[in-house]
């Protein structure tokens, strides 16, 4: 007779609705945000009761199989496949508290530290741990700014990667999409557990690599505390296919500006993060009391930048002083974006500040960032400057500290997605623009520096005080198959002198080669000229015509297109079929300006463009390696059934006169989620509740001391 032996793990996680007697109200939740949930938590660890482990820190070990070969970190700016982001979710105790307002940051899968709200102080207070509920927010504004960037992003394009807490919760967001009559066809989910929501920071930087321009990502540590939401590049490697590697140097994502050809730029604040011994929280799954930091090696600050260096800057690294009054991350994605390989957009403070220590640092971090040398060998140059928020009446914020603790507002933390960006305003949004007058000037200011572009402005006025907005809680997934262009554009006025033509090259790659490409263009508005360019290696060159040469001025309009053998075809800037183009203006008989033109058409050295990763700072994410001992155990135990399982998986055992097993399922970090016993004999059905169990992939181990046998489980 055939026996059901079923897991029953305890059920720490829960859903639905609070059941307490007093339950927060949006500005406590506010509150909350800004202090618990707020986007720098790098210190709170340093206060924190929970014990640093005694254990030596293991030495990193270079991955067997990490790309060795034309290593490619792409701009933001570049084609992207999809954009992850989650919808926000509320975490509460498990249990009633008892009278007073209660919630929970999850530390743990299933484990939160637990706060109360003072009424008589205003400030939450932490009031020990315990298991926790996510509750899904579908019904306040700062909830809805999540689905409003899952609309933006399908907008653009490209996929919503949407995070959830289960699979459950997909069947909530698609009907929150509809009732908001908002675009829910090309939303992909990802299911687990989470702390927050700021993934700029804890997700993935991906790159490409190889021949075939393959995509993977590279997973760097993220502030102690926050374990789940450190595990997501895991969880995407895990549902989505993507490889990843790991790597122990501790940065945030807001703190990483590339130029998509070899140069990364960050602010300081990345030094004090790695200098002390605090890791990432961890535990065995089981007992609580096992929860401490994992203790790591510090580093100083010739070691942190020779790691960025080696892991992303194959051309240069320059680390940037950071802001004082930002929130407290110091990321550089508050003030400063790269509009493509030759220069940059700023936010720039306006002269009534210019007391604030901020201001001096911002200037001075442009004239840094605008006198080193791009790819084409000339100093970076400010592309634009975008203005600088006000409070909600349109007045100037009164002091550093002030804007420091209450806003933190920028229009420069926006998000590419294709020819769109998703961009932070700081009024209610109707008809598309903001309705505040101020705010809606300066996002049509903000429009002249990003010509072509689709605006989607979200007021996110629900941030403020947190230290980020739009861009903080979004990360880009580049595209496949990319046409890859760089181009040293011609820019303001310059002088042709005596030259019949004007020069046009530039870098064009894919995959399969390049089939054909142009410069398309304009002369003083008028009818638009093509002229193919020729191909030596992977450098095109071309020209176009002068104008008219009795007319001292002309301006013109151009853009670059390629197509690949593949058929893809992709325009230099991306948005050009949305009148977004480089414009210049020349001036017959003044001196050529030589550096901005590239006469030189000779094929460009991949490894100018491209590196060889360093396996010093890095591993790659994949199962434990557990043996497999003896054929005659390995006969007697099956396959799990379904393979993926989203309730339960069985497993058939024969286990003839009897045995004693212990089992334990082991996730691909490595660490144990459950223990449990098989004492039986005869042949069993042996089943597991993977509804207890987070989406992902596991390893059964079924061991008697001496043999053991493993199958892999995945949970859907």
């Amino acid at each position: 007779m055939k026996k059901i032996v079923t897991l029953l793990a305890a059920a720490v996680i829960t859903f639905g609705a609070v059941a307490q007697s007093n339950e927060p109200t949006e500005e406590m939740k506010r509150e909350f945000r800004q202090t618990i949930q707020k986007r720098d938590i790098s210190r709170r660890h340093l206060e924190s009761n929970i014990p640093l482990s005694t254990k030596t820190p293991v030495a990193t070990k270079g991955a067997k199989d990490l790309p060795q070969d034309r290593v490619w970190f792409p701009g933001e700016w570049e084609e992207v496949r999809a954009i992850v982001v989650t919808p926000f979710y509320d975490y509460a105790p498990a249990e009633n508290q008892g009278s007073g307002y209660w919630m929970a940051d999850p530390l743990v899968t299933g484990w939160a530290q637990y706060y109360k709200y003072s009424t008589g102080s205003g400030r939450w207070t932490e009031q020990g741990m315990g298991p926790y509920k996510a509750i899904m927010d579908t019904t306040s504004t700062f909830g809805n700014v999540s689905f409003y960037l899952m609309d933006a992003i399908q907008q653009g394009g490209a996929e919503a990667w949407v995070r959830v807490e289960r699979w459950a919760d997909s069947a909530k967001v698609l009907r929150k999409l509809q009732r908001m009559n908002l675009r829910h066809n090309n939303v992909k989910f990802i299911a687990g557990p989470g702390n927050s929501f700021w993934y700029r920071d804890c997700g993935p930087i991906c790159f490409y690599y190889g021949d075939e321009d393959n995509v993977a990502m590279l997973d760097f540590g993220y502030y102690p505390g926050r374990a789940l939401d450190d595990s997501l590049p895991t969880i995407i490697h895990q549902q989505m296919g993507l490889p990843n590697y790991h790597t122990p140097i501790e940065w945030e994502g807001g703190n990483c500006l590339v130029d998509g050809a070899g140069m990364v730029f960050s602010s300081d604040a990345l030094y004090s993060n790695n200098a002390d011994q605090y890791g990432q929280l961890t535990w065995d799954g089981q007992d609580i009391n096992t929860l401490t930091y994992s203790r790591a090696t510090p580093l100083n600050r010739n070691q942190v930048k020779q790691a960025l260096h080696d892991l992303l800057g194959q051309r240069a690294t320059y680390i940037l002083p950071a802001y004082e009054y930002d929130g407290g991350t110091g990321h550089i994605d508050l003030y400063a974006d790269a509009w493509d390989e030759n220069g940059f957009v700023f936010s720039v403070m306006p002269e009534v500040y210019s007391n604030w220590v901020d201001y001096r640092t911002g200037q001075r971090n442009i004239d840094s960032l605008c006198s080193y040398m791009s790819l084409f060998g000339r100093e970076y140059y400010q592309m634009g400057h975008i203005p600088f928020p006000s409070k909600n009446d349109g007045s100037n914020f009164s002091s550093q500290n002030e804007y420091n603790r209450n806003y933190t507002r920028t229009y420069s933390n926006h998000t590419f997605v294709n020819n769109l960006i998703m961009q932070p305003c700081f009024s209610a949004v109707v008809n598309g623009e903001p309705t505040a007058e101020w705010d809606r000037q300066n996002v049509e200011a903000l429009k002249a520096a990003y010509p072509g572009y689709t605006i989607y402005p979200v007021d996110v006025r629900d941030f403020d005080g947190s230290g980020g907005a739009i861009h903080c809680i979004t990360k880009q997934i580049p595209a496949e198959n990319p046409v890859r262009i760089l181009h040293k554009n011609m820019h303001d006025t310059i002088g042709i002198d005596s030259m019949e033509t004007i020069p046009v090259s530039a870098i064009i790659t894919n995959k399969s080669g390049i089939a054909h490409a142009e410069v398309v263009y304009r002369i003083d508005g008028g009818e638009w000229q093509t002229a193919s360019l020729s191909s030596n290696g992977n450098r095109f060159s071309g020209s176009m015509m002068r104008g008219i040469t009795a007319v001292p001025q002309h301006s013109y309009e151009y853009y670059i297109s390629a197509t690949s053998n593949n058929g893809k075809t992709i325009t230099k800037p991306m948005t050009a079929n949305q009148g977004g183009y480089y414009t210049f203006v020349v001036v017959d008989g003044l001196a050529a300006d030589s550096s901005m033109f590239d006469f030189d058409t000779l094929p460009m050295p991949m490894e100018n463009i491209t590196f060889v990763f360093s396996t010093e700072w890095t591993n790659e994410d994949h199962a434990p390696e557990i043996g497999i001992e003896q054929a005659d155990m390995e006969q007697q135990f099956g396959q799990f059934y379904p393979n993926p399982a989203s309730e339960k998986a069985n497993l058939k055992v024969n286990l003839g006169n009897g045995g004693d097993y212990a089992v334990s399922i082991v996730d691909l970090s490595g660490r144990t989620v459950h223990t449990s016993t098989l004492q039986t004999a005869g042949q069993i059905v042996y089943s597991i509740n993977t509804s207890r169990l987070a989406s992902g992939i596991y390893n059964v181990v079924f061991s008697n001391g001496s043999q053991k046998v493993v199958r892999k489980l995945v949970v859907k």
